[in-house]
């Protein structure tokens, strides 16, 4: 199962149907392949076509109150799908989900090294370490900064000595 929509709408949140036929209507009506019960839905009120194994496209049938991609209008005309998007059917979003298209989105950090593109009015030195940490720099967390520490232990030693007073003062006017 590579590709999925699912609806992300309230009413059927989280409701997934997996895509593997030449074929599916999405509609309010019983007889539809993907039925949604919700009033702003045609009881046919758009088709998913396989273009290609893992390739669906979305064309409306006339509905009432229309099939959008992205918040682009669809009418007669298929409209090809992409991973990620999102499909409105009246007033119930759906995502498309194409597995099989994300694998191949790659997300690649890229080295480029600038003495060898002939840039020389920037200077390579200083960006060698751009993409990752630079080395020999320790983070530091809040709490094990010794300034912090030092100051967080002065105000809950403040805290306690006025605690303290209050209370003498407090027996004191009890005793009178």
């Amino acid at each position: 199962m590579s590709v999925k929509i699912t609806i992300l709408s309230e009413q059927m949140r989280g409701a997934s149907f997996a895509l593997n036929n030449e074929r599916y209507t999405i509609g309010r009506s019983d007889s539809a392949d993907v039925c949604i019960p919700d009033p702003t839905i045609s009881g046919h009120h758009c088709t998913l076509i396989q273009l290609e194994p893992d390739v669906y496209a979305v064309r409306d049938e006339g509905s009432t109150n229309g099939t959008r991609v992205n918040g682009e209008k669809v009418t007669t005309e298929a409209v090809h799908l992409k991973h990620g998007d999102l499909l409105q059917v009246g007033g119930v979003e759906i995502l498309y989900d194409n597995a099989q298209e994300h694998r191949y989105e790659s997300r690649s950090l890229t080295v480029i090294n600038l003495e060898d593109t002939g840039t020389i009015e920037v200077s390579a030195e200083p960006m060698k370490n751009l993409a990752g940490k630079a080395k020999g720099k320790k983070s530091t967390a809040l709490r094990e900064n010794p300034k912090h520490h030092t100051i967080m232990i002065l105000i809950l030693s403040l805290l306690g000595v006025l605690t303290v007073i209050g209370l003498v003062l407090m027996v004191l006017r009890c005793s009178k």
